[in-house]
Formats: C-alpha cells, sequence, structure tokens
C-alpha cells in the first residue's frame, strides 16, 4: 500500500481555522504573568556608626534551601535585593544573611573597622535572621562589634 506524501495531502481551510483558535486559546490560559517560586522584594539602608555603607554586599541564603539573592549598596547606603538578574526579590521564608564591604577603588579604605585598645575589631550585621515575606519588606542593616 502507497501512503501519500505530505505535499499530496490537502487539508480543508476548517482545519487550518481550528488549529489555529486551539493554538490561541492555550497561549491564552497560560498567561503572560510572572512564574517561578513566591518573592518577596526588599530594601533598605546599610549603615555604620548611624552613616551609610557604600559598597557592601549582602547576601540572603534561605534557611530553607534554594537561590539565594544578593543586594549592593550605593553610596548611600542604599540597596534593592535581586533574585536574578532583572528578577528583583528574595525567596519568601528565614534567610541567613552575609555580608562584604569591598573597595570602590585602589586606594578607597574599604570599610573602617572599629577599634578598642587600639586594635581593629570585629564586626557583625544586625539583623543577622531576616524574614522574607510576600510583598514589600524593609529591612536596615547595621554593622555593629561583634563582642
Amino acid at each position: 500500500m502507497k501512503f501519500p506524501t505530505l505535499n499530496q495531502m490537502r487539508l480543508p481551510a476548517w482545519h487550518h481555522a481550528i488549529c489555529a483558535t486551539t493554538a490561541l486559546t492555550l497561549f491564552s490560559l497560560t498567561g503572560c504573568g510572572p512564574s517561578g517560586p513566591p518573592l518577596g522584594q526588599i530594601k533598605g539602608t546599610l549603615t555604620m556608626d548611624g552613616q551609610p555603607v557604600k559598597n557592601g554586599s549582602i547576601e540572603f541564603i534561605p534557611e530553607g534551601g534554594g537561590r539565594p539573592s544578593l543586594a549592593l549598596t550605593n553610596e548611600d547606603g542604599q540597596y534593592e535585593v535581586y533574585y536574578l538578574p532583572n528578577v528583583p526579590g528574595a525567596l519568601t521564608g528565614k534567610h541567613r544573611i552575609r555580608f562584604e564591604i569591598a573597595k570602590a577603588k585602589p586606594g578607597d579604605p574599604g570599610l573602617v573597622r572599629p577599634k578598642r585598645n587600639g586594635k581593629s575589631v570585629g564586626v557583625t550585621l544586625e539583623p543577622s535572621i531576616v524574614d522574607v515575606a510576600s510583598g514589600d519588606n524593609e529591612v536596615n542593616f547595621k554593622i555593629v562589634d561583634a563582642t
């Protein structure tokens, strides 16, 4: 038995209309809205002794597992958290916070650590645990003596 080739098979016009309508219906049902895990938007300021800290890197590490989010502070110590490039936010839930302060350029002293008895002392970030809720969150961090 010989089967016709695709060129030999002619489908009726109504078949094309049904296929197009089905494709458009499926596309409209899927929508164009955001997808992915639930995120909370986080903004705030990083300070030390009441002064803004520039060039700060703040990492939000989910305690339940998952992708961490990152924020970088500007000249005014302000930051916004990003889950992915151009995707602001962090996973909802509790996060452990890690931070670093970078030098903006050669010769920049970076973070000037507090001194006690002439020696630099360690610092920590407060709060060190953050609970991210869906929607907008404001979290202001302070760098304080680790003692």
